[in-house]
Order: C-alpha cells, then structure tokens, then sequence
C-alpha cells in the first residue's frame, strides 16, 4: 500500500508540475492556481486510475511470469505501459485530429504520457530493496 501511495503522489506532483510549465494553462490563469488546482485533481483522479490499472497488471504479471524477478516483472510492466500510452495518443495522431490547446503538441503529449509511465512504473514495479541473498551455507556434494 505504501508503494501505491507513493506512486500516486508522484503521478500527482508531475502531473502539476507539467500542467504549469507552458501556457495556455489547463486549470486556471495564473501558475500557482493552476498548480494547486492540478494537484487536488491529481489526488483526485490518480487513486482511482491507477488502481484500475496497476493492481490489475501486478496481478497478471505474478500469474503469468511466476518465477521471475521483480526486476524483469518492472520491464515487463515498462513495456505495458509504454503500449498503454502509445494506444492512447498514436491513433488520434495518425488520425490527424488537433490537439487541444492546453496539450501544446503532440510532442508534448507523448513526453508527458511517457514520463509519466517511467516514473509510474519505477515508484511501483521497481524494487528498490537489494535482492535477498541465501545465509545457509551451500553444503559440499556428495
């Protein structure tokens, strides 16, 4: 529970900061407004998205890759997040559709998205434990 919470909080923050950074801004006129207002919607809208979609995934990939490590399971997690991102923008690019103003770009949006995943995927799959080492001695063969 702690590494959803701190992954939600680190969603929230980047996604408040990136909203600040260009205008026109998405939430409000000015900075610090728009800050604040982005911050309240990300503790409101991350729980619920990235619930839906990390437990889900963490699940599948136990099941699925039983027997490896949390590191390859990470990777594997990379992967599905960057298709996840790539399914949601590439098709509205090649379709030719205009981004909204507050998104600036395209270019924009896929730095954004892709980030996001990064960060999502490093404060949730990603351990930060070194890996346990057996203490028993390995006996001598017989």
């Amino acid at each position: 529970m702690t590494r959803f919470v701190t992954t939600v909080l680190v969603a929230t923050l980047l996604h408040a900061v990136a909203c600040i950074l260009m205008p026109p801004f998405e939430f409000a006129d000015t900075r610090p407004a728009c800050f604040f207002f982005a911050f309240v919607s990300g503790l409101m809208v991350f729980p619920v998205l990235l619930g839906a979609l990390l437990f889900p995934l963490r699940g599948a990939l136990r099941r699925l890759m039983p027997g490896s490590t949390p590191r390859t399971h990470a990777l594997a997690a990379g992967l599905v997040l960057f298709a996840v991102v790539a399914a949601m923008i590439a098709p509205r690019q090649l379709a030719g559709l205009p981004v909204k103003p507050h998104q600036q770009s395209y270019l924009h949006m896929w730095a954004f998205w892709l980030l996001l995943a990064v960060a999502v995927n490093v404060s949730f799959f990603w351990p930060f434990a070194p890996p346990a080492r057996s203490l028993s001695p390995q006996s001598p063969p017989r």
